[in-house]
């Protein structure tokens, strides 16, 4: 997973609400790939994406960047990497507090998953 482009949260959704297609091309590559929204009104230090049945989270995708409040960034996969769709996600925000999602999300369904405070959910890709 590399980190690509940092954007306002507030645009992305903007865009994706105006049905505009600049939302969907990065998404060319890998089904997998999608904006990750932080609207939890906290910045982001460390963001684990880890397979749903993975035994640890790995690597922190974000590496020496954070993610403000109200920002976006586009998570890409490998594509030679076999890990299915359904991930889990731990935020770790620089106050140290941290959130964990471990529902497993089906991120082939989505363009974007926005994290707000304690709760997440996707944004489905329009056919």
């Amino acid at each position: 997973m590399t980190l690509k482009r940092v954007l306002p949260a507030v645009l992305v959704l903007l865009l994706a609400g105006a049905g505009v297609g600049a939302t969907r091309a990065p998404r060319q590559g890998d089904v997998r790939n999608f904006w990750a929204l932080n609207n939890s009104g906290r910045e982001i230090r460390e963001f684990y994406v880890s397979s749903h049945d993975a035994t640890n989270w790995g690597n922190d995708v974000l590496g020496q960047a954070t993610l403000p409040s109200g920002m976006g960034t586009f998570i890409s996969f490998n594509p030679k990497s076999e890990t299915g769709c359904i991930f889990d996600f731990k935020l770790v925000f620089t106050d140290g507090s941290n959130d964990t999602y471990q529902q497993g999300r089906d991120i082939c369904s989505v363009y974007a998953v926005q994290f707000n405070q304690g709760e997440s959910f996707g944004l489905v890709r329009q056919p």
